[in-house]
């Protein structure tokens, strides 16, 4: 850098020019350097959080795959329990019918036995009827009416 005096014109050199360079220029290259450093250090930093990135979205994927699994597996234990709840209605509709029936054939059964037994004591009860106007007493041994 050089100064022109006011006096002469001549060119006349500042005392600190190469000082002055020096410290331009240094800071020129500590800049550079300082902004290379903080590229580097945001190329790092992009580059672990690419790396985070796609970590999470294995994890992702994983537990998205883990979800659909556990999503059939309970679609599967419902339906399991759906088809057993259907299986235990079916039996239990069975047994009642089985119930109905055999409780109609054990009331049909002792309507004919009360049946037989009412058909059975009509002519006992008549021929008793017959003894007792023989000799003279009402059926069940009680002495006649009399009229």
């Amino acid at each position: 850098m050089n100064e022109v005096s006011p006096v002469n014109g001549a060119s006349q050199q500042s005392p600190y020019p190469q000082r002055m360079e020096l410290s331009t220029d240094q800071a020129v290259e500590s800049a550079a350097l300082a902004g290379a450093a903080a590229i580097q250090k945001l190329v790092a930093e992009r580059n672990e959080l690419r790396t985070r990135l796609a970590a999470q979205e294995q994890e992702t994927a994983a537990y998205r795959a883990l979800n659909n699994e556990l999503r059939r597996r309970l679609l599967l234990v419902h339906q399991t329990y759906v088809d057993m709840a259907k299986g235990v209605v079916g039996d239990l509709e069975r047994f009642d019918a089985v119930l109905r029936e055999s409780a109609q054939d054990v009331h049909a059964a002792m309507e004919a036995q009360m049946h037989w037994d009412d058909a059975a004591s009509v002519p006992q009860g008549r021929a008793q009827n017959g003894a007792a106007r023989a000799t003279g007493t009402r059926a069940g041994g009680s002495p006649p009416i009399k009229p």
